[in-house]
This record gives structure tokens, sequence and C-alpha cells, in this order.
């Protein structure tokens, strides 16, 4: 908890000590796709003698669907940002909502400034909702970085391409959990979702 709790606050620190001119603020949205890596086990609570040694299995199993996204945020000169995402993605397993507070930094490619390469820090919290009915929801605290592309397309509009990891902290013990076994004999179970990466194309409006 120590260690989470110093990620959080080195990304609050990072944007609210970077250099203050004219801000602009902006809001936007953006849909990418979103691959989460989940791992698990089964451990059969009768063992077969025959086959000797325990008979547990193992799996990583890795599911990708769309990611929504908007977001809000200023930038305090022309090398940083700092911005909050409400991010929405459901797969196979679980419905994931992310509110994350991240912090850029640009740099200028070419004489126009209008094309620039960022790269940033990012921490905050996810809800979790398994799909199985047995698993409660959860907050988790989730961290990573991100960079991309963004594109100035005028004073007002800006594209931009990203890609983001996250490293998640959910795990379920010894519980009926949504992961792909098929025992025959009962058993424990474990999951835990390892980590999501997303890539992003977003759009945003400076005001």
């Amino acid at each position: 908890m120590k260690t989470k709790s110093l990620i959080l606050a080195s990304v609050f620190a990072t944007a609210i000590s970077a250099p203050t001119m004219a801000a602009d603020w902006f809001i936007g949205g953006g849909v990418g796709a979103q691959e989460n890596t989940y791992k698990g086990s089964y451990v059969p609570e009768v063992q077969n003698p025959i086959a000797g040694g325990p008979q547990t299995e193992s799996v990583k199993e890795t599911d990708s669907n769309a990611v929504y996204e908007l977001r809000a945020g200023v930038y305090l000169n022309d090398n940083n940002r700092v911005y909050g995402t409400y991010s929405y993605n459901s797969d196979d397993f679980t419905k994931q909502q992310s509110f994350l507070m991240s912090y850029d930094y640009l740099v200028g490619l070419g004489d126009s400034n209008k094309l620039n390469w960022f790269i940033g820090a990012t921490a905050g919290m996810n809800h979790i909702s398994p799909d199985a009915s047995s698993l409660e929801s959860k907050n988790k605290f989730v961290w990573g970085g991100q960079t991309g592309i963004m594109y100035k397309i005028n004073d007002k509009l800006s594209t931009e391409i990203g890609y983001r990891y996250l490293k998640q902290d959910y795990d379920v013990d010894n519980s009926p959990v949504p992961t792909p076994y098929n025992g025959a004999v009962p058993g424990s179970e474990t999951a835990s979702l390892n980590d999501s990466q997303q890539l992003y194309l977003s759009v945003d409006y400076r005001f």
C-alpha cells in the first residue's frame, strides 16, 4: 500500500510542479482496443493417485475488446499537460470502469509545433465488475504510463494516437471464478487480472 501511495503521489506532484504559463483547458473523447491479461489455476480436491503428484492446472488468457474514454484537463504550457480520464471496457470475464489521473511531457517535432510526441505517467482507480454472479465488484488501484503522437489540427482541435500500459491488482482465491476450466471434481480456483494494454485514438477540444 505504501508503494501505491507513492506512485499516486508522484503523478500528482509532477503535475503540480510543472511550470505554468497560459493554461489551455480541454475536453475530449476517444475509442480504441484494450487487451486484458488474466492468470489462473485449478487444484482438484480429490487427487488421482495414478497420475501422481498434484494435478494443478494453470492458464494465462488474454482478451481484447473495445475501450471508450472521456477526458478533461489542462495544457499548462507547450510541454506539460495534466488530465483526468474515465474509461469503460467489457470482455468475457469482467467489466471495467477506470478513473485515472495522468501527466504527459510533450516534445515538439518540427518547427510548426503541430506534431508532438508525448510520454507520461498514470495512476488511479479501476472498478472491476466480474461477470460471475458469485463474485463481488471491487475497486482496485492501477498505475502505469502512456506514450504516443499528438497532432494539432488548429488552435481548438487536436487528435492523437496513444498506447497505455496499466498494471492491475485484482486477485480472487478459492472461489468459483470465470476461468476456462471444466474440472470433473470440486476444487479450488484462483484468478487474477495481471495487466491491461490500451491502443486508442482521441480528439480534444481546447477552450
